[in-house]
């Protein structure tokens, strides 16, 4: 009976010490996703001289890399978009009444602004939510200098596209979206007019105190990379309104008699963000000053007044090699919501994971209260970093520090997201108490994307004022075992904000109890993290074979 039991033993004893090496093998995975190569090539070539490119007459540019990588990103999933079967030859939101006024961002690089801001306008006339107008000169002016102590800006570099240390930096899609997403923005243009002189007037300067005409909702990003997907991007703008995106420009492939550009090749610089309103299909090769070989363009709608161009659109061809980084700017009024809870100003700067398509983040804030009113949190938002991107949302309260699923589950919810992005997600509304601890959990699955975490960290010459302390961020594989992000990566935090308001229902049950001390479904496959808890369990099972064998 000895032998038997010994003969048992050593086997399981084995296979248990296995897996308590494989665990903590696995539990040491977890990294940053790959930084966007163009932003590293961007960083080593930054002195350059072909880098401070001019377009056509002097204008300028002004797009600027980031290090956030998107070149995973797939086209949305088929419900984000209407379902005609079939697209229309050529179409254009002008007929709509879906594209606000031409503007001139003349003398300074400021194209990101403009691009951005003019697909927030036309998502709202798209939608018959009004024509507004918004001022890009506040969005860029705080884009490089400090709105405040929690809301830094990001780095100043020596200017690329003109000398102006603050509105010829250039910038992003990425950049416009975390800056009107922590609510620096939407500003009315008639609050802020864009100054088209140089030097520009002191009066002029943006103020923290300049009042928020709209807030940002949704940033949906299309696909992504060299396979600049048509089809979606077509019904992406007939569905919800123009959409920014990147290109290239060099004089030489403009022709400006008929307003067309093509690009064969890419060029050693002068990236520039425009907006997509519409296209034909039979719009001529022969128009192009390099023929493309194929009929068809985009119509763009650019920044550099109605001079330009085609009372200042021109058309694209479908064959441009240069564009990308595709994206719609969805808001909403102001009144949504009163305080937004975040610690992620500089917005979404890269990606953590664990090896695995699914991973849980989360943030503890306290409540700040909102006077004589009770608070009640309505809102959350994150990024998604693939489109299909599944999400479950747990809402606790009293919860204890460095403890996110501690407390009281308040409220949850679950669902799929189409695009990847910048995403907010209502919820049942949650009373909070004044000094109370609270915590947002989100457990992201975002399919064949392995980096679902997104974070703000400081990434040098970039995001260096991103600052973070430990008990705010919280990473997991399981949603058991927690880490603070701080102990993984230095001053970074999950980019994961909480919107609150007034009180205005009656408090309601979480639409799915979940026991904060059992682990919830992962999904996703592939891997595990048995986290603290799991290991210790994995020793104590392991100490009587041990035992059993040392009788032997």
């Amino acid at each position: 009976m000895r032998r038997f039991r010994s003969s048992l033993a050593r086997p399981l004893l084995t296979a248990l010490l296995l897996l308590l090496v494989a665990s903590v093998a696995f539990a040491g995975t977890s990294r940053l996703a790959p930084i966007n190569p163009e932003f590293l090539k961007y960083r080593e070539e930054a002195t350059d001289p072909a880098l401070k490119t001019a377009a056509a007459e002097g204008r300028p540019l002004g797009y600027r890399p980031g290090p956030l990588d998107l070149s995973h990103v797939r086209a949305p999933e088929p419900e984000f978009l209407e379902s005609a079967a079939t697209l229309p030859a050529s179409y254009d939101l002008r007929i709509e009444g879906a594209v606000t006024a031409v503007r001139d961002q003349a003398p300074y690089g400021t194209c990101w602004a403009h691009g951005a801001l003019a697909s927030l306008e036309s998502t709202f006339r798209k939608a018959g939510k009004g024509t507004f107008d918004f001022s890009e000169w506040h969005l860029a002016y705080f884009a490089y200098v400090d709105e405040s102590t929690s809301l830094p800006a990001f780095t100043q570099r020596a200017a690329e596209y003109g000398d102006d240390p603050i509105f010829d930096q250039g910038g992003n899609v990425s950049q416009a979206t975390a800056l009107l997403a922590r609510w620096t923005g939407a500003v009315d243009e008639a609050a802020r007019p864009y100054q088209n002189v140089t030097p520009w007037p002191p009066e002029s300067t943006p103020q923290a105190a300049d009042a928020v005409s709209k807030h940002l909702e949704q940033v949906h990003l299309l696909k992504v990379g060299n396979d600049f997907d048509a089809p979606s991007i077509k019904r992406a703008i007939m569905t919800y309104g123009a959409v920014a995106f990147r290109m290239e420009w060099r004089d030489s492939f403009f022709s400006v008699e008929n307003a067309a550009y093509y690009a064969p090749e890419e060029t050693p610089g002068g990236g520039h963000i425009v907006t997509l309103v519409g296209w034909d299909d039979s719009f001529p090769a022969e128009r192009f000053a390099v023929n493309p070989g194929q009929n068809g363009a985009w119509l763009v709608k650019n920044s550099w007044g109605t001079v330009f161009g085609n009372e200042g659109y021109f058309w694209l061809s479908y064959a441009d090699v240069t564009l990308g980084y595709p994206a719609i700017f969805v808001g909403a009024d102001k009144a949504n919501y009163s305080r937004v809870y975040q610690y992620d100003p500089l917005g979404w700067i890269g990606s953590y994971g664990y090896g695995n398509e699914t991973a849980w983040f989360a943030n503890v804030f306290t409540a700040s209260g909102l006077g004589s009113e009770t608070e009640a949190l309505k809102a959350v938002s994150f990024y998604a970093g693939q489109s299909g991107t599944s999400y479950r949302i747990e809402v606790y309260t009293g919860v204890t520090a460095s403890s996110p699923r501690s407390g009281s589950l308040a409220a949850s919810s679950a669902s799929t997201l189409s695009t990847a992005g910048y995403h907010t997600v209502g919820l049942p509304e949650v009373p909070l108490v004044r000094g109370e601890r609270f915590a947002v959990v989100v457990r992201l699955t975002t399919p064949g994307y392995n980096f679902p975490i997104p974070i703000e960290y400081p990434e040098a010459e970039y995001s260096d004022k991103a600052t973070a302390q430990a008990g705010q961020s919280f990473i997991s594989l399981d949603g058991t075992s927690w880490a603070d992000l701080t102990a993984a990566a230095d001053n970074a935090n999950v980019c994961l904000k909480a919107f609150t308001g007034p009180m205005t229902s009656e408090p309601v049950d979480p639409d799915v109890p979940v026991d904060p001390d059992v682990p919830a479904s992962g999904g996703g496959g592939g891997g595990c993290d048995l986290g603290t808890g799991g290991l210790t369990a994995l020793l104590l099972l392991a100490a009587p074979l041990t035992l059993i064998l040392r009788r032997r």
